[in-house]
This record gives C-alpha cells, structure tokens and sequence, in this order.
C-alpha cells in the first residue's frame, strides 16, 4: 500500500514538473523567514510566486517534492500564484520557536472567516489584527495567523477590557429582551447578533451579554472582515464588500460543474395531522383539482410537500434535457430542530452547492447558522417568516412575509392622481401593528407624490353587523364624488367584508360614487361574499403567486405532471418546479456565486416571480415580488403588470414581536 502511494506522488509530482516552462531558478527563490508550529512540527510558510515549481521550491529549501507535497494535499490541483505551502523544517534549534508560548499558529483553512476565528479563540477582532495587520484585508487559504495566546478568553472569562466598544450586562430576574433594549437603547436584533449562542435558548438568568456601546456605529459584515461604519442612516449609502463577480464570465461545462442539491423536507406518515396556518394553501386564480390520497397512506401536510418535491423533479428533469448535471440528495427533515441538528452533526450537507428547506422556522434555524458558516447558500421554499434573513448573508427567502407584501402593493398602487383615500376597518386591537404599518405605508406613498397636499386620505371604523343606513352615512362622509375613490380594506373577517361590500355597493349604485377597492388575498377563499361585489368595486387584490393557464409554460408542466404522478400539480407543485428552476438556471448561468448577479437573473416561471433585495448589508436577501389581480366589471379576471412611477424605497416600518405575531397570524 505504501509503495502504491509513493508511485502516485511520484507521477503527480512528475506531472507538476512538466509545466515548469520559464520556472525561476532555485537560487532565486525567496526563502520564507515566517516559522510555525503546527501539531508538534515545524514548518517553514513559502508563498508561490510567478513562474515557481514544485521542484524549484524543493531545491531552494532543500526538501524533496515528496515531502512537501504530503504536507500540502492541494498542489496536486496544480500550484497557484500566492498559494502558501508549509514546507519542513528540518535539524533545527526548536529554541527559535520561544515565540509559541506568545501565540497559537492558526493556518487558515478553506471558508474560514476573521469572524469564525474570533468565535472559535474567543478572541477580540481587534486583538487579531494588532496581531497580523494584514488580515485586515481579509483572509487567504492556507495564511498562517497569529492568535495572542494571553488574549484567549478562558470559559467564563468576559473582561470589559476586551474592547472599548462594548459593555457587560449580565441577565438579572425577570429581565427580556425589551427591558434590556430599552436600558440600553440598542434593538433586539443586535444583541441576538453579539450573543448568537448565548441566546439560541432565549434568555436566561445569569448569562453575560455583550452589549454595542455606541448604537450609532453600524457593523456591517462581509465574507471576510467586519467594516465599522460611523453613523448608521449613512447605510445606505455605503458599499459593502463583495467578491470580485464578472457576471458573464462563467462558463458551464456539465462534466466539470456538477451541483450539489440536499433537499429538506418533513416526509412523515402521521395519519392526523392538523392544518397548518403556515402553509395553508391558497390558489390565486383557480382551485387545482386533485385527486386525494388516502390518509392512511400520507397525512395532509405531508402530501403538500410531496406535490413540492414532485414540482422540484419536474424542474430538474427539464434542466437535465438542458444538459445540467445534478446530484440530489433529500433529508427527511420531519417537523424537529433535532433532527436537523443530527444532520448537521453527520456533515452530509458539507459538499452542497445549494441547500433548499427545511419548511419550518425552527429547523431553519440550525440550517441557516450551518448554512452561514460553509457559505452555501440556503433558500427557505415554504415559511412566509422573515426574521431569519437578517442573520446570514446566505439565506433566501422565497415566500415574502406578509408586511413586504403590504409595503409592495402600496408601492404598485398609483395614488398620485388626486385621488380620494379612504381606509376603512374594525378597529381591532388584534391587529394594530399591521393597521399602523398600513397607515405608514399609504402616507409615506403619499408624501412622494408631486402635489401631495391635493390628496386626500381619511380614516373610517365601524363593526361588523351595525345597522346599515349608520354605516353608509358614516361611509358617504368620506366618499367624493368628483373624484376616484380608493377604498383600503385592512380585514381577513369575512363577516365584516361581506357587510362593508354590500354597503359600500349600495352606495355606487344609488350615488353613482366611483369606487374601487383594495383587499386581501384570503378575500379569494370567501365563500359566504357575494362575488357580483368583486366585480362591481372593482376589487384589486395583492398576492405572491398567480396561475394564467393560457400560456405554453403552464400547460408543458401540467401535461408532464399528470404523467408523471397521475395527479393535478397544486400549488405546492408549482412552486417547487419555481424554486428549483430558479436558483438552478442562475447557477448553471453564473456559478456557485449566482447571488451577486442576481439583477442580471431572468427565468420563466409558472406562479411565481422573483425578485430577491438584500435585507440589509449583514444579512440575506427576501423576494418582494408580488402580484396584483383586478376584477373588472365584464366579469373578468385580471393581471395588472404595474409600473413604479417612483422608485424612491419606502422607510422600513418596524413593530414590536407581538405585532408581529399578529400580523402574521391573518395571513
């Protein structure tokens, strides 16, 4: 066996020999002054200049090729301009190595991050830099760092003297996340940030958190290094680090770029299951048909994923025709942050290219700290839930949460015309973060207009099932009849919609008021609402997912569908075959690193649209795609591609967790 291994090196060395054309003579190598102390051997760190071998190397330190090559796996690869080699040490006085009891010599592998090495020696990042003033420029595989051995933090040990910028709070009875933030004046989201693992669990009595002294500085992070930006409104502004992406250099070649898929889905066999208000299904256009499958077989929220998981091969087999190679590996992620934790521990996500799933938030989690520490990116298919894209660089979000849903149809919607605005609701407490965001939206829009001051917005509440001729007169005040009126209606309450409907008809038939009305997507599966309304108002709804079964795409997929799997594709199945072509058509266009061209991606879809915007410079990216349908009053249906007169974002409208959960919960 180890004659066989000598053989082998030999040949590849022999390989590595034969493109030394113009190599640099071995007394003009630069022998490297930098000593380290790796596992109990010494080693000189050479790093490759132009025009250097193999050989050239081995005969300027006088080492043969063998042995450095079983020092460096990598050169076998071919030898890369300032790659750095650890080249033995050998017959040497150990005594010039008095500098370890200073520093731990830290040889940085593939994907590692300054960030990753400060959470792994519990080390300041400051420390390291003061320590190798060249990393502040980012890392480099195979760099040999400095860690100051007395800086090392011993478990327990929080000193405030680790940085300036920090203070210590320690987690006294009773105390949460608001009492802290509000102490200190910093947000929830920057204290998770700091304390990533300290509060995994929640908060708990006792723990140490570090707390940002100045609440102006914004931290912004990159793949390498962290950037201390003064003044955090200046965000905006700034630019922060990406790698060096042409976005039309790649070329994909199907027998040198094969893609990695793991796909985590929860398959379960569970027969009683409860609908789940996660992933309720909601058809924009058309209730698919489907033919049921017995219960005994799958349970109800299993069959969903499935028709996700069938959708996805449908788009892999397209893509294969293409001359795509793929390799799918699926993890039955079932509904437990546990077993996905146990996956995570097996390291068979390690070679992904593209991790898609899980489908709950709480197995995201693990998935997207993992996900975040190997760089691969993490597309979350299913959950509307957005607070995890604000915690790695790495995840999409390809549901948008119901609150940039609402931003967007506030966008799309032309109220610049001197429109009559009018919203109109229950006053219900339940929903007073979504009602004031709502709010905030429409005047922020409003503001943007060139004559503001010519456009009225009012506000009218009353209750559901108030007598009729009060609720049209309060109504009437705010209506204009020489003018358009848009008519906001905040509300899920079925009850309350088919009574606001009827009045709000009555009213345009009697007084001849032009109204149209603005409404939500459950309006769709009302059953008890006098449909003709929709069509009168002409009600215009905002939704992520729109089926037209008109064009060639949609009919190719359902045809193949039914081939396939003897069934109706249902939403689920639309938006597998959406994610999975997608993500895979812009790796197969722009490589691995797709996210950094992600405004040059253009791809067919059949329900949904995607347009991915980074949530902010440390976090990951939220489609806010959305789409709006008109009913119109020849009983039609419709589209409405909608062009932005101003591009000017809208001021993200932050509201408490409970708000939060509340805002959610209707959707």
């Amino acid at each position: 066996m180890k004659k066989s291994l000598i053989i082998t090196l030999t040949l590849a060395l022999l390989s590595l020999f034969a493109i030394g054309q113009n190599e640099v003579d071995a007394t003009h190598i630069k022998r490297s002054t930098d000593k380290v102390k790796i596992e109990g051997k010494y080693y000189y760190i050479h790093i490759v200049r132009k025009g250097e071998t193999l050989y050239s190397i081995s005969k300027g330190y006088n080492v043969s090729q063998v042995e450095i090559a079983m020092e460096n796996p990598d050169i076998y690869l071919g030898l890369q301009v300032d790659q750095a080699l650890k080249i033995p040490i050998k017959d040497m006085d150990t005594s010039e190595f008095d500098l370890d009891d200073e520093y731990i010599y830290h040889v940085v592998k593939r994907k590692e991050t300054l960030f990753s090495l400060t959470r792994k020696y519990e080390v300041s990042i400051e420390d390291i830099i003061a320590a190798n003033p060249e990393v502040e420029q980012g890392l480099k595989a195979n760099q040999v760092v400095l860690i100051p051995k007395h800086k090392v933090k011993t478990p327990g040990d929080v000193s405030p003297q680790e940085s300036n910028r920090f203070i210590y709070h320690e987690v006294k009875p009773r105390e949460g996340f608001y009492s802290i933030t509000k102490k200190y004046g910093v947000s929830e989201e920057t204290i998770k940030r700091f304390n990533e693992d300290l509060v995994a669990d929640g908060i708990k009595l006792g723990t140490v958190l570090k707390i940002p002294q100045n609440t102006n500085d914004t931290i912004l992070f990159d793949e390498q290094h962290f950037t201390i930006i003064k003044d955090s409104e200046s965000i905006q502004a700034s630019k922060y680090f990406t790698p060096d992406v042409v976005c039309d250099t790649f070329t994909y070649n199907r027998w040198r770029d094969v893609f990695n898929i793991s796909l985590l889905l929860p398959f379960t066999q569970e027969t009683a299951v409860e609908q789940s208000d996660e992933f309720e299904e909601d058809q924009t256009s058309e209730i698919h048909a489907r033919e049921s499958r017995p219960k005994s077989q799958i349970s109800q929220q299993s069959s969903y994923f499935l028709d996700f998981y069938q959708g996805l091969l449908i788009a892999l087999d397209s893509l294969k025709k293409e001359g795509l190679s793929i390799n799918l590996n699926v993890y039955n992620s079932a509904k437990s942050a546990t077993e996905v934790e146990k996956l995570i521990q097996s390291d068979k996500l390690k070679n992904s290219n593209l991790i898609i799933g899980p489908a709950y938030p709480e197995c995201l989690n693990p998935v997207s700290k993992y996900s975040a520490e190997n760089r691969i990116p993490l597309i979350s298919p299913l959950s509307p839930n957005n607070h995890m894209t604000s915690q790695s660089p790495y995840f999409f979000q390809v549901n948008p949460s119901f609150i940039t849903q609402l931003e967007e149809f506030v966008k799309q919607i032309d109220i610049c015309t001197g429109a009559n605005i009018i919203l109109i609701h229950e006053n219900d407490s339940t929903n007073q973060g979504m009602l004031n965001s709502f709010k905030s939206f429409i005047n922020d829009r409003i503001s943007q207009c060139k004559s503001p001051n010519f456009i009225h917005f009012k506000e009218v509440t009353y209750k559901a099932g108030s007598p009729a001729p009060d609720v049209q007169e309060r109504i009437s005040h705010s209506l204009s009849l020489d003018r358009n009126n848009l008519v906001f209606v905040p509300s899920n309450n079925e009850a309350f919609v088919s009574d606001l409907l009827g009045n709000l008809n009555a009213l345009a038939t009697v007084y001849k008021y032009s109204v149209e009305v603005y409404g939500f997507p459950r309006w769709q599966k009302f059953r008890n609402v006098q449909t003709d309304y929709y069509y009168q108002l002409g009600l215009k709804l905002f939704t992520p997912f729109y089926i037209d079964y008109s064009r060639p795409c949609v009919k190719s997929f359902i045809a193949n569908y039914r081939d396939a799997f003897r069934v109706e594709p249902t939403q689920y199945a639309f938006q597998g075959y959406d994610v999975a072509f997608y993500f895979l058509s812009a790796m197969k266009k722009y490589g691995v690193d797709f996210m950094y061209c992600l405004k040059n991606i253009e791809v067919e879809l059949l329900q949904s649209k995607f347009n991915f915007a980074k949530k902010s410079a440390m976090g990951g990216y939220e489609n806010n795609a959305i789409r709006i349908i008109s009913y119109t009053k020849d009983f039609d249906i419709k589209l409405l591609e909608v062009k932005r007169e101003i591009q000017t974002p809208l001021p993200a409208i932050y509201i408490n967790e409970e708000g939060q959960d509340k805002k959610e919960a209707i959707w």
